[in-house]
């Protein structure tokens, strides 16, 4: 946390200097305000927990001024009050510095990374950052809430994009989830997740995939999110016998037959070995969530669809009988298929139609909708 703060300190063009009002100075305060001192950068010295008058008043005592920052602002955190007012003052600091207040860029994809705790999800996000954004320990649930990260891909054909990592909590089995803190992280890192573009499931190479991690790649199915699954700790698969990456393929085929068409990256976040391949991969399927076929397009694979499986259509009385289908819209894509007699769409015919898509245009990574619409005919 330290070597996090350092790091933040010497990035940053003004400080904010959160103290505790009701408690006065602190020895650790005037440690902080000797270091902070040195870095000739400016200091708003801010005295929280000012929660009502009483408290308020003692950000007036002399004693405040002894860290050289002049009379700190109170603010109270936790009703809000003076914080319009701290507002203010940072944008009067960053106009009287040169600096004013930068926009932030257009963001072109939002990446979230979820898994159990203790997988390598923030070693993972310090990988693809580039430096240690966010803290790694052995210790379980450090990281209490989702966390944003903004990198800047520079990609090979000279294009740069934006993407906003979210780093997520650790999320166990609901049963193990204890209240308080970690039950509302998980509820954050669960509503982060459903809005992101493509969701990046890691799983631990020596461990394997569970139960929690089906339910979790379920829930982005679910949410019609990307998905990408990266297989984390792929280092250890030959002290731990863990055979070839196809192997493990088609072992995590037969754990979880319904993400097929689920893409795999085998990465040791630790050595930051592979990691480069994720965030394209990520692009490449968000890429895929976004395909629009032609009406041409789909017409001539409907038409090769039923010379090819003719026996799956036709005007038998079990039989479907298809018209047509058109693309009813896209992230994720979804298919419209026009039919006689909808009663007669059994849900093994709308997942051979959904095979059959990805064998043809391949979707790799996004969930498809095939649905069905009746007209008389």
């Amino acid at each position: 946390m330290r070597r996090q703060a350092e790091l933040a300190i010497k990035k940053a063009d003004l400080i904010l200097f959160i103290v505790d009002v009701t408690q006065g100075i602190m020895p650790q305060d005037r440690a902080l305000a000797a270091a902070l001192r040195k870095t000739k950068k400016p200091v708003l010295l801010t005295a929280n927990k000012a929660d009502n008058p009483r408290a308020r008043r003692l950000a007036d005592e002399q004693e405040w001024l002894k860290l050289s920052f002049g009379p700190p602002m109170a603010i109270s955190a936790a009703n809000g009050t003076g914080v319009g007012d701290l507002l203010d003052e940072l944008e009067k600091q960053s106009a009287a510095t040169g600096l004013g207040l930068v926009p932030l860029p257009k963001i072109d994809l939002h990446v979230a990374i979820i898994g159990r705790p203790n997988v390598g999800k923030s070693t993972l996000l310090n990988a693809l950052a580039g430096e240690d954004r966010s803290i790694v320990s052995e210790v379980p649930h450090t990281t209490k809430e989702p966390q944003d990260t903004l990198v800047t891909l520079h990609r090979e054909d000279g294009t740069d994009m934006n993407i906003l990592l979210i780093d997520t909590v650790g999320i166990r089995k609901r049963a193990h989830v204890e209240t308080g803190l970690e039950s509302m992280g998980v509820r954050m890192s669960l509503g982060e997740a459903a809005r992101a573009d493509v969701i990046i499931l890691i799983i631990d190479a020596a461990e394997g995939m569970n139960q929690q991690e089906k339910r979790l790649a379920g829930f982005a199915a679910e949410k019609k999110r990307g998905l990408l699954i990266v297989v984390n700790k792929w280092d250890l698969a030959a002290e731990k016998k863990l055979g070839t990456a196809e192997d493990f393929s088609k072992y995590l085929s037969g754990q979880a037959p319904f993400l097929e068409w689920v893409p795999l990256v085998f990465v040791s976040a630790a050595n930051r070995s592979h990691t480069n391949k994720i965030l394209e991969k990520a692009i490449e399927v968000a890429t895929q969530r976004q395909r629009v076929l032609t009406q041409e397009v789909i017409d001539a694979f409907m038409e090769k669809l039923k010379k090819t499986h003719h026996a799956s259509f036709g005007r038998g009385e079990n039989r479907p009988h298809v018209y047509g289908m058109t693309q009813a819209g896209s992230e994720p894509p979804i298919f419209m298929m026009v039919v006689k007699d909808k009663e007669t769409l059994h849900p093994n015919f709308m997942r051979f139609v959904e095979n059959r898509l990805r064998d043809e245009f391949g979707f790799e990574g996004t969930p498809i909708r095939v649905l069905a619409r009746e007209i008389d005919g």
